[in-house]
């Protein structure tokens, strides 16, 4: 072969090859993942991550949208309108334990950010008091209505002389300042809200009698996808670990800040809000004692392996 001949085969080999490595050296676009949550603090870390580029240092595009109840993402997840959702664990097991193949992709908090409250002119001072009235505990077997439910039952009371009516946290004061309802289980930061007001008072804190410390919130995915994509779960579980524990980590203000532009809530009422514990580790004792309620409550038909649930990386 002569030099010419050659030297155009190298040339027509470097052509072929440095596009191909080139390509090969170019960053793939990154992966995409709909949330669904809803908008309280519990899930700031989707704002830390995102703006701290955890997200992108994982080669992500995290986008989320609000809905009113964690039955409403669980739909989604289901559904197929989003990939992670942000749900209360007790919702999260009981769709499971009902056939769903949900999984809890990321944990959340522990809690005692929600309360029940009276009136504060009432006469009602203790549980015995709230025989025969009208209560909210949101909706109808969610978390809070099913721990009130049992908060009642340690307390001598019998729910079934209680009128429970479903309405959406937000409205929950007025409902109860107009006396339409005698007493709310309501969440931050609407029990900051009414305290501050004057108008109402804490009467307890249920979740310190049922499951002291317990797991609240969680991000979660359905098991299929978990499976058909282990890496862009880890991916997702590391971002969303690293900026749990930041707010863990973080001072009370700079914690306020991130909580208020998640939220929408002015400064200065997120100073004054009881936020909850961020943890990037799940109670499992707290998660069997769940499980445990739902059976008894006869939302779940059979106890199931608790730890089968939690996605370890």
């Amino acid at each position: 072969m002569s030099r010419m001949l050659q030297a155009a085969c190298a040339i027509l080999v470097s052509m072929l090859w440095f596009p191909a490595q080139l390509a090969a050296q170019q960053p793939s676009a990154p992966a995409a993942i709909r949330v669904v949550d809803i908008p309280i603090a519990n899930y700031t870390p989707l704002l830390v991550a995102r703006d701290k580029g955890y997200f992108a240092e994982e080669n992500l595009s995290v986008t989320w949208s609000p809905v009113a109840q964690g039955a409403v993402a669980i739909e989604a997840v289901f559904g197929g309108s989003a990939e992670v959702g942000g749900s209360a664990v007790f919702e999260t097991m009981v769709a499971r334990g009902n056939g769903l193949d949900l999984m809890f992709l990321a944990s959340g908090v522990h809690t005692n950010t929600s309360a029940l409250l009276v009136r504060a002119d009432d006469s009602i001072r203790a549980p015995a008091d709230l025989a025969g009235k009208r209560i909210s505990a949101g909706l109808v077997n969610s978390i809070n209505y099913v721990h009130m439910q049992e908060w009642l039952q340690k307390k001598g009371v019998d729910a079934g002389k209680i009128e429970f009516l479903e309405i959406p946290f937000p409205q929950m004061a007025d409902a109860l300042f107009q006396k339409r309802i005698d007493a709310v289980w309501n969440v931050e930061p609407f029990v900051t809200f009414m305290t501050k007001s004057g108008k109402a008072r804490i009467l307890a804190y249920p979740y310190l009698d049922t499951i002291p410390g317990m797991d609240v919130a969680n991000y979660f995915a359905k098991e299929s996808w978990i499976k058909a994509n282990p890496d862009l779960a880890r991916r997702f579980r590391r971002a969303i670990d690293r900026a749990t524990q930041f707010m863990a980590d973080a001072a009370k203000e700079e914690r306020d800040d991130w909580v208020a532009k998640f939220t929408g809530m002015k400064p200065e009422v997120a100073k004054e809000v009881t936020l909850p514990v961020f943890s990037t580790a799940f109670n499992v004792a707290s998660l069997q004692a769940n499980l445990d309620l739902a059976v008894r409550h006869k939302l779940v038909a059979k106890p199931y392996d608790v730890n089968a649930m939690i996605f370890r990386p």
